[in-house]
């Protein structure tokens, strides 16, 4: 896991080069439109691949195959309509208005057609000149953007649960995220939804609801919110049936809508909340409402027990908190922060291993570890029963200051589902855009032909070599093996096997052990941002008066307001004014006050330029601080940039406005 000041400089630098990182998240989205058109009106009139060799040469080679496959091949269109027992889906919200205000970028972007997620993370690399974005897709089972509404939500990830609740199944959704992404939003507008189409079917509804918390001690308890503020302790216990029941809970048997919503209202009101780094009152507790639904002419002892009916359960999760939000936690914030952690961890262990064992992916049957977690325990019945409907809904939030939480969570959510991209069996396939153009085919090789418990490991050695290959160091000529001269070309690195990321000082990584490592995303782009720079570099040089041309120069004269008239030829460049001198300049100036006016607005000029040159040696000393993860320079980016918004006639140095504050 990255250390606390290595995500501080990560989230500086996002701030610090938003533009170029925003111009990276408006690449792939216009090779996504770029994909859409030629392939609706190329497709049929040329070959197959051939259609994608225009989005090829327009934009990068690795961003133009992933918005490809995004947009045109769709390998993962069908998800939505899969049903499966256990299903994974995500909800980003849109910004809000305060990340509006600050002028903000969209960090996430939804394939509504592919059903998948892609993060643009920015990055500055430790060489401390170049800044690259990574483009990581997962894959889900349905997504929704940050137009969608309530109503969407419940009726692709809800109502289907409740249905089969209603009909005497037993059913689950949860709400997994990040705090501040929406969870509890999404969680009350599909419980009032719900509400109202239960009683459609049902005559009553029973409710009971309770929170899982920590206690004194570091333990996990159930404490019921349906008992006003004594909130008394209730139990978890396995039944008969195998199934885990609450005894002890108060339960509430509602006839309409509105006693439900009351009902409801009653139990968020007593929730466990407290004010945070993030939030002024954050959810602090794993929320459980169940719902039963009695059978028509139920009966017996079983009856009053609810065993006989249907079972519809809706768990708000509390919020993810990365440890560099928590440093002003007490000691019990931090303990109940850690039993969350925990039992978000378990939770996907529990997924992950259930599905494993389906696939017969694990040499022998794993057991499903449930019993590690409060949480797991109440929901065993998730990864046991085949016949239980499960539905996990991520909400991730688009800022750039929360990409690794919406990583996080999506790495999380992708292990829990049923099929990832490389788990699915290998069918004869027809080539890719990109390799239906090249002469050879190269054979996948290396961790890709992993089966077993490995299916989803690869290399950091091989991370590392393959990332440095488009960087500055692949151009050079310098000493390999002795002295033996060579130049570094990305073909023949892949290739040969010198070339040790572990050693070798021009690769400028350090990896002391081949690290094997759980892969993240189904799909990964990285894109080299090197125009930002040359855009930079020729902002700096705007003021300069010896690079002026002759247009320019008689633009900057027709801008001023001067007493008199200027005869400067339009042939004369500004290196050749500035050879004048004063003495020069007060000979083609009609009186004194002209050539006093027209010096004072040069010498302007001049001291712009020199505080435009130093912004571009300040941004690039910031640069190499940040590649090598200098606290000190993300702390001087938190503080001054707010006076970004006063500055309006400061030259261009592509830095965003003042981030909200994490």
């Amino acid at each position: 896991m990255a250390s606390n000041h290595k995500l501080v400089c990560a989230r500086a630098a996002r701030r610090q080069f938003g533009g170029a990182f925003q111009q990276a998240v408006r690449d792939y989205r216009g090779a996504k439109l770029a994909a859409l058109t030629l392939a609706r009106g190329l497709e049929e009139r040329l070959p197959d691949g051939l259609s994608y060799l225009p989005l090829a040469f327009l934009y990068d080679g690795e961003v133009a195959q992933l918005s490809w496959e995004g947009s045109v091949s769709r390998a993962n269109a069908e998800a939505r309509a899969r049903q499966g027992n256990f299903r994974v889906m995500a909800r980003t919200r849109p910004l809000q208005a305060q990340e509006v205000e600050d002028r903000l970028y969209e960090s996430v972007s939804s394939e509504c057609g592919n059903n998948a997620i892609v993060v643009h993370d920015g990055r500055v690399h430790r060489d401390g000149r170049t800044i690259y974005a990574v483009h990581s897709r997962f894959c889900l089972d349905a997504v929704f953007n940050e137009r969608a509404r309530n109503e969407e939500v419940f009726e692709e990830a809800v109502q289907p649960l409740l249905d089969s609740a209603l009909e005497g199944g037993r059913a689950t959704v949860v709400f997994f995220g990040q705090t501040g992404t929406g969870k509890t939003y999404t969680a009350r507008g599909a419980l009032d939804l719900m509400s109202n189409l239960a009683f459609e079917k049902a005559e009553t509804v029973e409710m009971c609801c309770y929170e899982m918390a920590g206690t004194r001690g570091g333990r996990e308890a159930f404490f019921d919110l349906l008992a006003g503020h004594e909130k008394k302790q209730v139990k978890c216990l396995t039944g008969d049936d195998g199934n885990v029941h609450v005894r002890g809970a108060h339960k509430i048997v509602c006839s309409s809508p509105s006693e439900l919503c009351a009902a409801m209202d009653r139990a968020f009101a007593w929730r466990s909340s407290e004010c945070t780094e993030r939030n002024e009152a954050s959810s602090r507790s794993h929320c459980i409402f169940e719902f039963r639904f009695p059978q028509v002419g139920a009966e017996g002892a079983d009856a009053a027990d609810g065993n006989l009916g249907g079972l519809f359960r809706v768990v708000d999760l509390a919020g993810s908190e990365r440890n560099f939000e928590t440093q002003m936690h007490s000691r019990s914030m931090a303990e109940r922060g850690g039993l969350i952690n925990y039992s978000l961890l378990m939770l996907k262990e529990c997924a992950r291993v259930m599905h494993n064992n389906q696939k017969d992916l694990e040499s022998q049957g794993m057991h499903v570890p449930f019993r590690s977690s409060r949480l797991t325990h109440l929901l065993r019945s998730s990864f046991t029963d085949d016949s239980h409907m499960t539905t996990v809904v991520a909400t991730l939030s688009p800022s750039p200051t929360d990409v690794e939480h919406s990583l996080n969570t999506l790495q999380h959510v992708g292990m829990m589902r049923a099929a990832r991209a490389w788990e699915s069996p290998k069918l004869p396939a027809a080539p890719s855009p990109s390799e239906a153009w090249e002469p050879e085919s190269k054979e996948a090789a290396g961790f890709d032909a992993v089966q077993g418990r490995g299916r989803a490991l690869h290399s950091k050695l091989q991370d590392a070599r393959k990332g440095q290959l488009n960087l500055h160091a692949f151009q050079m000529k310098t000493a390999v093996g002795g002295s033996i001269m060579k130049k570094y070309e990305a073909q023949s690195a892949k290739t040969e096997t010198f070339i040790d990321a572990r050693w070798h000082r021009e690769l400028n990584v350090k990896v002391q052990d081949d690290l094997w490592v759980l892969r993240d995303a189904d799909a990964e782009a990285t894109q080299i941002l090197s125009s930002w720079k040359a855009e930079q570099w020729a902002a700096s040089k705007v003021h300069d008066l010896s690079r002026w041309s002759a247009e320019t120069l008689q633009a900057f004269l027709q801008s001023l307001d001067l007493p008199g008239q200027v005869r400067i030829p339009k042939t004369m460049t500004g290196a050749q004014l500035r050879r004048l001198g004063r003495r020069g300049l007060a000979a083609l100036c009609s009186d004194a006050a002209t050539a006093e006016a027209l010096d004072q607005a040069l010498a302007g000029e001049s001291q712009a330029g020199k505080a435009a040159a130093a912004a571009h040696r300040s941004t690039n000393m910031r640069m190499t601080a940040l590649g090598n993860h200098k606290v000190h320079a993300a702390i001087e980016i938190e503080e001054p940039m707010s006076a970004s918004h006063e500055a309006s006639n400061a030259p261009a140095q592509h830095e965003p406005a003042p981030a909200m504050a994490a």
